[in-house]
């Protein structure tokens, strides 16, 4: 019988001793919706209110464009039956007419909406860096996730809300 060797099973399961204690360290992770924390914040909220306002004409000519589209095709199908054939061609007409309007402002409303998305996050963007390199700093957390990538995530890891506190304070 071989004599058990003391010294090689001590360099064999220290790195694996070593390794447990690490992986059972208590790991600081939490969640954080960048998006989010920003949309939420009082200046955000501004920013959007002041674009709303900005838009708002022309929301109301897409309004009214539809109103008045949904009108026309509801008399061509209600009276279409009994109306000649030049009647029927100059609503039709009409309809298309709207509808290619409706296309364009509602494009043209996109565009604009994306263009002061743009211009939300380039405002707000260095506030955001150092509201997170701060909040990282005071908190020490090992890991932040980013909220998007995760199916699921206790409520009590995300840290949104501090972050929306923080830019709420700048």
């Amino acid at each position: 019988m071989k004599k058990f060797n003391f010294k090689i099973c001590a360099l064999v399961l220290l790195p694996g001793l070593l390794f447990a204690n690490f992986a059972f360290a208590e790991l600081k992770i939490v969640v954080l919706d960048v998006q989010r924390a920003i949309l939420a914040s009082d200046e955000a909220v501004r920013f959007i209110e002041q674009v709303q306002k900005e838009v708002a004409p022309d929301a109301e000519k897409v309004k009214k464009i539809e109103t008045s589209a949904k009108k026309l095709q509801t008399q061509l199908a209600n009276s279409g039956a009994i109306m000649s054939e030049a009647e029927k061609k100059k609503l039709t007409e009409s309809i298309e007419e709207k509808v290619v309007n409706y296309k364009y402002l509602v494009g043209k409303l996109q565009n604009t909406q994306k263009q002061k998305q743009q211009e939300l996050l380039k405002l707000m963007n260095p506030k955001v860096e150092m509201a997170i390199k701060k909040l990282l700093e005071e908190n020490k957390y090992d890991l932040v996730l980013q909220r998007q990538a995760l199916i699921f995530a206790n409520s009590e890891l995300d840290i949104t809300s501090k972050l929306t506190d923080m830019l709420n304070a700048q």
